[in-house]
């Protein structure tokens, strides 16, 4: 059987690794993060507990139900509530689940690693072809430092190669296509042209601990659609944190427009702008700048598997299903079956 390397260590990778692993094939999963999880991040600071990216996830295929079902009777999974998390919208007590992790949205995803091979704090400089196989070219990423990979290299680093038969990246697209210009190599035009197509917004999130008892309702989230603050979690009520832990994520508008203002500057401005929602003030512990938060453009459904030189590439994650974390999971699982497809008639 073929020897596959999974980029990314999000919902994605991780469908992927497993699907492929049931196919027979041997799988390394890489991640620049030093955790597990992607955009299904989270982060404890002084005790508290924050969910950083994803807040919910919902299920509505048939393959994904099950999937939650799964994950439901392993104790990584719960409802967390019914219904609308909008503003002033009425919320059914039998409306649609919001299904949450155990305790975390990223207890999901160490779950699904368990008996993985997975290799953390590894940042892909290059993707290179070498007769019918694929190299990954890899550089260690330090402690402490940020994940841009326009970050000068740092000298004496570890480095690494590994190589493949076949490669699956889930990065977001626009970092897909770096690493591809950095490589040298250009996947067929038709490929080339759809990952072209994709676009994201960002979105700018402030962990805060409240000073008091909060006025969000009674379920501890708050969706306000097209505002400057998008998404307003109590983690304590999600059961993400034993103490009081605030998630704040701000607009997609807002976010562009202060992206690379100072950390302090843009906690300032989101408490500022929270304080009518969460009825209390604040202090903020830490700020994240998702840079690739929500895709905008959707590629479309059908698994991307295309080659580099003669070896297999293929590229799934949820700029082809909608965004979702459901759309991850299902991109990640229709791409790996079709890449184990392509495996099987070229292996």
């Amino acid at each position: 059987m073929a020897e596959v390397v999974v980029i990314g260590a999000g919902m994605a990778g991780t469908m992927a690794a497993h699907a492929l692993r049931a196919a027979g094939h041997t799988v390394v999963v890489v991640d620049k993060g030093f955790a597990v999880g992607g955009r299904m991040a989270a982060r404890t600071v002084h005790g508290a507990r924050f969910d950083v990216g994803a807040q919910f996830l919902t299920a509505k295929s048939d393959t994904f139900r099950r999937l939650t079902a799964q994950w439901t009777a392993a104790g990584v999974l719960r409802t967390w509530f019914h219904g609308s998390p909008d503003r002033g919208e009425h919320t059914e007590p039998d409306g649609h689940p919001r299904l949450h992790g155990m305790p975390t949205m990223r207890s999901i995803v160490e779950h699904l690693v368990e008996g993985l091979d997975v290799r953390l704090g590894w940042v892909v400089q290059a993707v290179t072809p070498r007769v019918d196989r694929l190299a990954v070219h890899l550089i260690q990423r330090p402690h402490g430092r940020g994940e841009r990979r326009d970050r000068p290299r740092v000298e004496g680093a570890s480095t690494t190669t590994l190589e493949a038969d076949a490669v699956l990246v889930t990065m977001p697209v626009p970092q897909i296509r770096a690493v591809l210009h950095t490589s040298g190599v250009c996947l067929p035009s038709a490929a080339e042209a759809r990952l072209a197509a994709a676009t994201y917004d960002p979105c700018l999130t402030l962990l805060a601990v409240p000073d008091g008892p909060t006025t969000l309702p009674p379920r501890g989230a708050l969706r306000v659609p097209d505002g400057d603050i998008a998404w307003v979690t109590d983690n304590q009520v999600s059961g993400a944190s034993a103490l009081p832990a605030l998630t704040i994520h701000a607009g997609a508008e807002l976010s562009r427009a202060r992206y690379t203002a100072q950390a302090s500057v843009i906690a300032d401005e989101l408490l500022t702008l929270a304080a009518p929602l969460i009825g209390t003030s604040a202090r903020p512990v830490h700020l994240h700048r998702w840079r690739y938060a929500t895709p905008t453009a959707v590629l479309g459904p059908e698994p991307m598997v295309d080659r580099l030189g003669r070896a297999p590439f293929a590229v799934a994650g949820d700029a082809f299903s909608g965004g979702r974390v459901e759309g991850a999971a299902i991109s990640g699982l229709k791409t790996a079956e079709a890449l184990a497809d392509v495996l099987a008639v070229t292996g």
